[in-house]
């Protein structure tokens, strides 16, 4: 009786999409159109676990003629097979985690958040609920890193980090066309250096581009960035810069800034060597860290150390319109991604006054937010407004973005920054 019907609901849904034109829609119904054709997804990818958790455990597959339960599941849904033993692992642990398995049913949760809900809680089971609930109200890249949190709780953080670093690697290869590609596996810490000395130097020809007039996308010139480090010796050769120096001349003669890493630690893990229950270690945005990768990080990157106990984050505030360091840090810690609901930009972040500084606004915590530079710009220029709003998330956050009736004409220099 259920397959008959699944049968009539997918040959009617194959009629819908077949004839739909979607020119011929007004916005606000494409829009209505999207929301329903996702939750239809998000059902289909929780029938489609389900489904592949009966075909693993009936030996079905063997019977098919297939090597293995997850050669089944990748041939079904035209995937490879390391994509399905991930949801066959998923699939597994959904036996064992209620809330989740009843959040998945109701078609609440898509494909990426069961699988990072599940590995997280499979570890932790009393923070299954809160991760459920933060998937209906978090972007995912808030969710996959707090479920990291999760993980590294239930696990030895060395261990994990060992086993990371175990498993680098740097691979390259030629494409057809004789452009060169890379792909490469970095402890957290690692990476975290490598991007942040690529961020300055890209920030650097940005700059450099802008003034002669070239018109060159920020991706171009990270690209140039990577390179010309190598050339100099700044990401490869030779000791970092000492905390506090403007830079290093490579090689090649290029002034490479300093790698700055930010890491967010709790005074008594920091004291202690080691983080317990209820306390973080992590570099913003990446992840938990342990302890002793973080005290390493001050000897050869520029290291910003927000201490929880060292700084009242609720209160730090100045007089002037210049933002003190101590306050630069807790907004780090509070705002580790653009503030607007929704938005997941996490890179060059700009600080803004809720209330203008023209207009008396203090620099304090309370009037300050971090936002990316396109929602800096509509709130500076197109009267979009960022206001308090709610009880505060897990990281006291209340904002609430108001925009205008008229949509922003988009200026290019805008489009080349986003």
């Amino acid at each position: 009786m259920l397959l008959d019907q699944l049968a009539r609901v997918t040959g009617q849904l194959r009629t819908w999409v077949t004839d739909l034109d979607p020119e011929t829609l007004s916005g606000s119904d494409a829009a209505r159109l999207l929301d329903a054709f996702a939750e239809i997804e998000r059902l289909a990818s929780a029938g489609t676990l389900l489904a592949a958790r009966r075909v693993e455990s009936s030996n079905v597959w063997r019977r098919a003629g297939h090597r293995s339960a997850a050669a089944h599941v990748a041939e079904a849904t035209g995937t490879g097979i390391g994509p399905a033993l991930s949801t066959l692992e998923t699939a597994r642990h959904l036996g064992q985690l209620p809330a989740t398995d009843e959040a998945v049913r109701q078609g609440r949760l898509s494909g990426t958040q069961v699988k990072e809900i599940a590995g997280a809680a499979i570890l932790q089971p009393d923070a299954e609920q809160a991760l459920v609930d933060a998937a209906g109200q978090q972007p995912l890249n808030t969710l996959k890193l707090r479920c990291r949190r999760v993980r590294a709780a239930g696990q030895d953080q060395r261990a994990t980090y060992e086993a990371i670093r175990r498993s680098r690697y740097f691979r390259n290869w030629v494409e057809d066309d004789g452009a060169m590609r890379f792909d490469a596996r970095l402890t957290p810490d690692e990476g975290s250096r490598l991007l942040s000395a690529v961020a300055a130097e890209t920030d650097r020809l940005v700059r450099a581009a802008r003034a002669a007039g070239a018109d060159e996308p920020r991706k171009a010139l990270a690209a140039d960035a990577l390179a010309a480090l190598v050339a100099a010796g700044g990401a490869t050769g030779g000791a970092s810069p000492a905390p506090g120096a403007s830079g290093s001349r490579g090689r090649a003669g290029l002034d490479t800034p300093p790698a700055v890493v930010h890491v967010r630690v709790d005074h008594a893990a920091l004291v202690r060597g080691h983080v317990e229950a209820g306390e973080l270690c992590e570099i913003p945005g990446v992840g938990p860290i342990p302890v002793e990768v973080a005290r390493n990080l001050a000897v050869d990157s520029v290291l910003n150390v927000l201490v929880t106990d060292g700084v009242d984050v609720t209160s730090v505030a100045h007089a002037g319109r210049t933002i003190p360091a101590s306050l630069r840090r807790a907004l780090t810690e509070r705002d580790p991604e653009c503030v607007v609901p929704g938005c997941t930009a996490t890179e060059r972040l700009e600080i803004d006054h809720t209330v203008p500084f023209v207009e008396g606004g203090p620099a304090s915590l309370d009037n300050l937010a971090r936002l990316c530079h396109w929602h800096h710009y509509l709130k500076t220029f197109h009267g979009h407004r960022l206001e308090r709003d709610g009880p505060a998330d897990d990281r006291g956050r209340t904002w609430r973005w108001v925009a205008p009736d008229d949509p922003p004409v988009v200026p290019r220099h805008i489009l080349r920054a986003g």
